[in-house]
């Protein structure tokens, strides 16, 4: 928590409040009175957990009054109301959106004279015939990140939280993953402009684990112009993808004529001699029929 406070522009508090603050909490407000105090904005959860009305507006009034002694006087506290389908309202994350967008930040010292990045992904890229060998192997990993503050130097000796200093092998520029929108003013984002970076959060396009990346390309972000052929390949793969019966039950189910006129005959049907046996006597019969007409045709 203390390099969390060291790093941290703003902090949301989120805070059951079926349950109240939790000891941690006060932990942490603690830590940053001491090494700077960000922006802290809190947010209160699992309200639907109250279900009396007077209850409820009691908890939110009780709660405010005590974040604002531990905070200051008029600090933003957000209310969620609840959870539809493992997520938040919409309306109610565009609030809290909207407002960390136009937030202003206090600069403090120990930002301005370091450097710091908070991790959002790292990828462990020791050989694994080496691991194999030797579970205990040193490892070799790589961090992502923003970098904040000055700048970072490639002789540098870092500090990773809970694990120690370490030197930098290799320092690399990487292109912005989720970049701002573009300057002009307008009422609402388009939607290409509507990017999500939050790896290893489920969330977004991109969703990583332990053995690949996958990347999820639809909507208005895949601008490939498919031509006929490549839709019928498409339309030919959904339907075998689509199909809940093997080869041999489509066989079974699927008949076929030897003449014309004839009965159609199933694969079922040709394991039955006497029902082979009945369509040829009607076919012999029917063919009698017609030599005996034409003999009386040629006879008047």
């Amino acid at each position: 928590m203390i390099d969390i406070a060291k790093c941290a522009d703003l902090v949301l508090l989120l805070c059951d409040a079926s349950f109240g603050f939790e000891m941690e909490i006060f932990e942490f407000l603690n830590i940053c009175q001491v090494h700077g105090m960000p922006k802290i904005m809190g947010v209160l959860t699992h309200l639907d957990m109250i279900k009396n009305a007077k209850k409820l507006k009691m908890t939110k009034k009780t709660l405010k009054h005590r974040f604002w002694t531990e905070v200051y006087s008029g600090a933003k506290l957000f209310y969620l109301s609840g959870i539809i389908h493992g997520e938040y309202l919409r309306n109610e994350i565009k609030n809290l959106s909207r407002f960390i967008s136009v937030m202003k930040f206090r600069p403090l010292s120990w930002r301005m004279t370091h450097a710091y990045m908070l991790a959002d992904r790292l990828e462990d890229i020791t050989n694994q015939e080496n691991i194999r060998k030797d579970p205990k192997t040193s490892r070799d990993v790589v961090l992502y990140g923003y970098v904040r503050g000055v700048p970072l130097m490639k002789d540098s000796v870092v500090h990773i939280a809970g694990v120690g200093d370490m030197k930098i092998s290799d320092l690399s520029y990487l292109p912005d993953p989720c970049p701002l929108p573009s300057s002009e003013k307008k009422r609402h984002l388009m939607e290409r402009e509507r990017q999500i970076y939050a790896p290893f959060s489920g969330v977004g396009g991109i969703v990583y684990d332990k053995d690949a990346v996958y990347i999820e390309l639809k909507g208005s972000h895949s601008h490939k112009v498919e031509d006929e052929e490549t839709n019928e390949k498409k339309a030919l793969l959904k339907n075998v993808v689509e199909t809940k019966e093997t080869l041999d039950e489509q066989m079974q189910e699927t008949g076929f004529k030897l003449f014309s006129g004839g009965a159609v005959i199933y694969p079922d049907m040709l394991k039955n001699d006497e029902y082979l046996q009945h369509s040829a006597n009607n076919e012999r019969t029917e063919s009698s029929d017609e030599s005996n007409s034409e003999a009386e045709s040629d006879s008047d």
